[in-house]
């Protein structure tokens, strides 16, 4: 497909008659279909799938007011390009960014993938300044968007990008477990966790689950929020699945009856795995599926008679042996932020910031947001100031 094809000149704004190339809807389920179509044919990733963009959007989105604003591009009734956004006003003006951003662990937009090989940056700046014309808004911000995926640089990195403060985490896993396991880890590492993984083992009632019925499902949720509700007291890392909204997503993305499926979207955004000893879940991680990668989204532990043994990192490495032993999964992403963990089993990769303005206060906007970002990257890249950071963290859990 020729990206130069692409006339974008006429827009409409949900009236779905599919007679122009941009379509903007504050309606999600007004391109359900569509957008399901090309979440199964192209590439994306389970963050801007419809089911997890629906489920933001019924709880936490609703609290928080915020207008979503989904951007469909077609090609001869086709559709080609997908981006869920969202409307909100900072300082009397008006932004766009990403649908459930903070939720997110990445922003990369679902493609046809013979649009996203052939598109250059000229199509995508006009995409970007009608959808930002038609909505009134004084600026696109688009945050956390990988540097390089696909082949190719992300079209989605404008000229002005700038990198995030947190990379992503990625690595193959094509191999055997044996081989990935002894390439990523030295042989005290090996030993160590082995080491850890039999003294779970040995306390019995050692089992690994993908939580499949409402009942384990609810059970592997309700061990989530109360570790990672728990690590916020004793670490003072902030837990954004503290309040009522957070949680009611949580629900609604990992339990597929929560949601209306389409004939292409037939599960739930999120699996929870879970890691249970004695007869009490010990760690969990919530992972969702796209295609041939495996999108470990967010885990906990127990902070208990067992933690000196690492379930969390127990879990991570049960995770991986089952996924090197999927041939349909090639990939495992951990997510933006580096921890241990992370760089134990992948390695980062580059994450990029670019907004594009269309009136002067959207460039005061883009000029504020760039700085913040180089402050924040540079406190996250600072050895010293990052561990006041987490000092400060610390004593604020502990009320000194």
């Amino acid at each position: 497909m020729s990206a130069a094809a692409i006339d974008i000149s006429g827009t409409h704004r949900g009236s779905g008659s599919g007679k122009d190339d941009l379509q903007l809807t504050e309606d999600l389920e007004e391109l359900a279909s569509e957008w399901t179509q090309l979440e199964s044919a192209g590439i994306g990733n389970p963050y801007h799938g419809f089911l997890w963009c629906k489920a933001f959007q019924n709880t936490l989105g609703t609290a928080e007011r915020s207008r979503p604003l989904i951007a469909l591009l077609r090609s001869a009734g086709r559709p080609i390009l997908l981006l869920p956004l969202s409307l909100f006003t900072h300082n009397g003006i008006k932004v766009l960014a990403f649908l459930s951003a903070r939720f997110g662990n990445q922003n990369t937009g679902l493609w046809d993938k013979a649009f996203y090989e052939a598109v250059g940056p000229e199509t995508i700046r006009s995409v970007l300044d009608r959808v930002c014309q038609e909505s009134s808004a004084d600026c696109i911000d688009l945050q956390n968007v990988p540097c390089h995926w696909n082949g190719r640089a992300h079209p989605l990195v404008l000229d002005n990008a700038q990198l995030s403060p947190n990379p992503l985490y990625r690595g193959s896993v094509t191999d055997t477990f044996e081989d990935v396991f002894k390439a990523l880890h030295s042989k005290s590492a090996r030993k160590n966790i082995t080491r850890k993984q039999r003294h779970l083992q040995e306390a019995g009632n050692y089992e690994i689950r993908v939580c499949q019925q409402p009942a384990e499902i609810e059970a592997g949720l309700e061990a989530f929020l109360k570790q990672r509700e728990a690590r916020a007291q004793i670490t003072g890392i902030p837990n954004a699945f503290s309040g009522p909204e957070a949680r009611a997503f949580l629900r609604q993305a990992t339990q597929s009856t929560a949601l209306p499926v389409t004939p292409d979207t037939t599960s739930a955004p999120l699996k929870i795995w879970t890691l249970s000893v004695s007869g009490q879940i010990r760690a969990t991680y919530l992972c969702g599926q796209d295609k041939g990668t495996l999108h470990a989204y967010s885990n906990s532990v127990a902070h208990d008679e067992f933690l000196k043994n690492s379930p969390g990192l127990v879990l991570i490495r049960e995770i991986v042996e089952k996924i090197c032993a999927d041939p349909d999964t090639k990939t495992l992403d951990l997510g933006i932020g580096e921890e241990h963990y992370k760089t134990s089993w992948t390695r980062p990769e580059p994450m990029c910031d670019s907004r594009h303005s269309r009136t002067a206060k959207g460039k005061i906007y883009s000029a504020v947001q760039t700085a913040k970002t180089r402050l924040k990257s540079r406190i996250r890249n600072s050895d010293r100031l990052w561990a006041m950071v987490k000092n400060l963290r610390k004593m604020r859990a502990s009320g000194n």
